[in-house]
């Protein structure tokens, strides 16, 4: 199967529940691999799609679940997060980009060890959130993109960030570093193209604006 797909399509399912289940499902059927995280395989059926895996320790499946004609992959490692296990088999699959979805939810904690999964995964990985996208960026990395003017824009460092550039804002940052400690960017303002690198570390770009919550792949 893996071979007939668009390998550019990968979405992963957290269990957040924090997008409305039409927004989810919108991502879903616009994706050619769907991974369910654990309960986020429940929230799919809900909607009466079908993922084509659902990998974790199974801990929060529902019985109904069980009837549903589709892979699941029990992976009872403790050391890892349901997040961490969904990225790894996204990426053993063929894949090397995933769009993560479910990421927010009401648990600040597994917000922030789902960030980390993502600093840590192998794979370019894009955040589809409430109010936007978000996106992990990685030592060495760069990115250009054509977003809204005026969007709300915020770059948060989640490790220490070395020769950091961001341009294209209200607020540009040109060889600076950045630090969950020290200086980050916060509610910066979109108004041109957006430049973002790093030489070294890791962080979350986010992006607010209405436009971007329709699903696409292209940015």
């Amino acid at each position: 199967m893996g071979e007939t797909l668009n390998k550019t399509r990968a979405l992963g399912v957290l269990a957040g529940r924090d997008l409305p289940l039409d927004a989810l499902l919108a991502w879903a059927r616009s994706a050619d691999f769907v991974v369910a995280a654990d309960g986020a395989a429940n929230t799919l059926y809900e909607g009466e799609f079908v993922p084509d895996l659902v990998v974790g320790d199974l801990d929060s499946i529902a019985e109904s679940t069980y009837c549903v004609q589709v892979e699941v992959i029990r992976i009872e490692d403790q050391n890892q997060t349901d997040c961490d296990k969904l990225l790894g088999l996204i990426s053993e699959s063929g894949y090397d980009s995933v769009t993560l979805c479910g990421l927010e939810g009401d648990a600040l904690d597994h917000v922030l060890a789902s960030l980390q999964s993502a600093a840590k995964s192998k794979l370019s990985v894009r955040l589809v959130t409430r109010k936007g996208l978000g996106w992990v960026l990685r030592g060495g990395e760069a990115k250009v993109m054509s977003l809204p003017i005026g969007a709300r824009l915020s770059l948060i460092p989640l490790s220490d960030c070395s020769e950091v550039e961001l341009l294209g804002v209200e607020w540009e940052l040109r060889s600076t570093l950045i630090s969950p400690l020290g200086a980050t960017s916060i509610s910066n303002r979109v108004v041109g193209d957006v430049k973002v690198s790093l030489g070294t570390g890791a962080c979350a770009l986010f992006v607010s604006d209405p436009s971007l919550l329709t699903p696409s792949w292209e940015i």
